[in-house]
């Protein structure tokens, strides 16, 4: 397996049909628009592909790279805004991968999404195990304030839910976000994942640092 980005000369139809079928494979509520504006419809979004040893689209991570200026420091943030892998080559850790790779080509202060699957919670917190968690006391309102400058995070509450993120409940069971969490997540609402890979430029801290202890 193996990871390269998007190149312009590839068929953007053909991408996004691949994609497609990748989604319905895996049980993602998705329509092929959806997917084609998803992965083309930004002008800056990163697309990276995940290809398997014959060369075959068999995943895709999409992100954005944010940047906000905030009392004269500049502070960014890599966010995933979907990603779905083959269901051949699910529970291989291959998401992580894909989120290192995208990090090693823009790092950043925070690696960010939001979701509900717990799978995808969990890879995100464990890229950097080794380095993520201090002291919770860095964290206070004026950082949440921060982050709720980032569009996907504009509606995010102290217990880190989006409420009515989604128009649709896109996977079945929220009772994994109870367990690993502690939080309650209505059918439609977002759990927003932050985290700091850069020990040595950090800023603010998870929202979720106590919790993933305890698990």
């Amino acid at each position: 397996m193996r990871i390269v980005n998007y190149d312009d000369c590839l068929d953007k139809g053909k991408v996004a049909s691949v994609s497609y079928d990748i989604c319905v494979g895996a049980n993602f509520p998705v329509y092929y628009q959806d997917v084609y504006e998803h992965l083309f419809g930004e002008k800056d979004s990163i697309l990276k592909l995940l290809l398997d040893d014959y060369g075959k689209i068999s995943g895709f991570g999409v992100f954005q790279n944010y940047q906000l200026e905030v009392e004269e420091n500049s502070i960014t943030m890599l966010y995933l805004s979907g990603m779905v892998i083959s269901y051949k080559y699910q529970k291989l850790n291959l998401s992580k991968e894909v989120i290192k790779d995208a990090y090693r080509s823009f790092p950043s202060d925070f690696i960010s999404l939001r979701t509900q699957n717990i799978a995808m919670a969990m890879s995100l917190f464990h890229l950097y195990s080794d380095n993520l968690f201090t002291s919770l006391e860095n964290l206070d309102f004026k950082s949440l304030k921060i982050l709720r400058m980032f569009e996907p995070f504009y509606n995010m509450q102290e217990n880190g839910i989006i409420e009515n993120c989604y128009y649709t409940q896109l996977y079945p069971n929220l009772g994994e976000m109870k367990n690993y969490f502690d939080i309650n997540l209505g059918k439609y609402d977002a759990l927003a994942v932050i985290i700091e890979p850069n020990l040595s430029k950090r800023k603010k801290l998870s929202i979720f640092e106590e919790k993933i202890k305890k698990t």
